[in-house]
């Protein structure tokens, strides 16, 4: 077998970094997104879209210039990978072979023709290095395992990923590549002053001057992201106050469960006061949250999708922002429980409880599961409801979707854990953040059996 040169050494090194890179994207296409999250939050590099266009880069110039002796390995293991890639990311030229593959069975799944293409293309790479390989078991290899396999696991309905916020789009990535090495700024007066003061300081080795070059750069870097997200804010809140201002032209119309003015009956226990299935607090519910119309469950009876945790912060918004707090009367001796629909009659007043039966019952005509907890506080008792969101990585996600929707990116989100490990989020007076559940925390209800109820 021919030696590797240095030159050829060096670029097969590059590429198989560039195979690195890629390695967080399998995971964030099987549905973890933790090391994805980890490398965007520590470096500007980290963004998966530029990650993947720096990944192919390099495994380019691996098979160009690096010691990959077999070409046919490499050559087919990039044609069949990048079309199997490019059903998955955003690419703009190949927009047409995405929106075809979409209506193809075996090619319906993107984040597992995502996986399969980035192993493909590794596995061609890797192959180069033997020139012994046959052209009939490199076809087999790089061409019928993948097909087949895809062809089977659709067939067989295997490995149905559901990482409903899959998104890698090489465009933005390209976009991303090109804003680290804008030179507009190298015009500006206080850049010019800063790198001829660099230059200048004789005090400084070539190395310390290239680190504060370098550091420039990232501070350009974030300020450019800051900006953006600025911008991108300001459009947010401008559509989030228009929505707000239709709905509350839309709630004017409505007399919301009037009828229910006219009972006379007192519940004495806080279930009696959840009440879901009375039809005006149905109605009262999907009025609040249409605007964020689609399925409330992505894959599990109960738990909240990415249009679930919308429509959870549509309700709690609307209703924390129109609560009037009015305490229970003093000649009772226990508490006062108002039905929900009584309590929409009344326009949104009574105390804590009575916020949280109809947080609750809200939240259960909708699809959700809720329960409504109880604590011993400085001020004396308190109840609040708590919608279920799920295992640790639906809860990732419901967090970083609700900080998206409240457009607080460092917003404090807290929730408790039940004996099964499932998370369940705070909806006290404030989103995610509890008023006091200092001790003797209580479940006094959960609709957590309706998960299981059969139709």
């Amino acid at each position: 077998m021919k030696k590797l040169s240095l030159l050829q050494k060096i670029f097969s090194l590059i590429g198989f970094i560039g195979i690195l890179m890629l390695v967080p994207g399998l995971f964030y296409a099987a549905g973890w997104e933790g090391p994805v999250n980890f490398l965007e939050n520590i470096a500007p590099w980290g963004d998966r879209s530029l990650m993947t266009v720096i990944a192919f880069i390099l495994m380019g110039l691996m098979f160009l210039f690096g010691g990959g002796h077999n070409v046919s390995a490499t050559f087919v293991g990039y044609l069949i990978g990048f079309f199997l890639i490019s059903t998955a990311v955003e690419i703009s030229f190949m927009g047409w072979f995405r929106n075809w593959a979409a209506g193809i069975g075996f090619l319906s799944v993107p984040q597992l023709n995502y996986i399969v293409g980035i192993i493909t293309v590794s596995s061609g790479i890797l192959m180069s290095f033997n020139h012994r390989i046959p052209l009939f078991a490199e076809l087999a290899a790089l061409v019928i395992l993948p097909i087949g396999f895809l062809v089977t696991t659709d067939q067989m309905n295997w490995l149905r990923l559901e990482n409903q916020d899959f998104e890698i789009s090489v465009d933005a990535g390209m976009q991303k590549l090109g804003k680290m090495i804008d030179k507009k700024y190298l015009k500006l007066p206080s850049v010019k002053q800063y790198l001829q003061k660099v230059e200048e300081d004789e005090s400084l080795e070539e190395g310390e001057k290239e680190a504060k070059i370098k550091e420039l750069q990232e501070r350009i870097s974030r300020m450019e992201e800051d900006q953006q997200t600025i911008e991108e804010l300001k459009k947010q809140n401008e559509e989030y106050a228009k929505q707000m201002a239709q709905q509350r032209k839309n709630l004017k119309d409505f007399s919301w469960c009037a009828s229910s003015k006219e009972s006379s009956k007192m519940v004495k226990r806080i279930a009696e006061a959840v009440v879901p299935g009375q039809p005006c607090v149905r109605d009262f519910a999907v009025s609040l949250v249409k605007a964020e119309s689609g399925p409330y469950y992505d894959y599990q009876r109960g738990l909240p999708g990415r249009n679930g945790i919308k429509q959870i912060c549509a309700l709690h918004m609307h209703l924390s922002s129109h609560w009037s707090y009015v305490n229970d009367p003093t000649v009772l001796r226990d508490d006062f429980y108002s039905p929900a629909d009584r309590t929409i009659a009344v326009d949104l007043a009574g105390d804590c409880d009575d916020f949280a039966a109809l947080t609750a019952s809200c939240i259960e005509s909708i699809g959700g599961v809720s329960r409504i907890m109880v604590g011993r506080c400085s001020g004396g008792g308190h109840a609040w409801a708590e919608v279920l969101i799920g295992s640790q990585s639906d809860w990732d996600r419901a967090v970083k979707a609700i900080r998206s929707y409240y457009n607080k990116p460092n917003m404090t989100i807290n929730g408790l854990k039940d004996a099964q490990g499932l998370h369940w989020l705070c909806l006290d007076w404030k989103m995610g953040q509890y008023s006091c559940n200092d001790s003797g925390t209580q479940c006094w209800y959960t609709s957590k059996e309706q998960k299981t109820k059969k139709y």
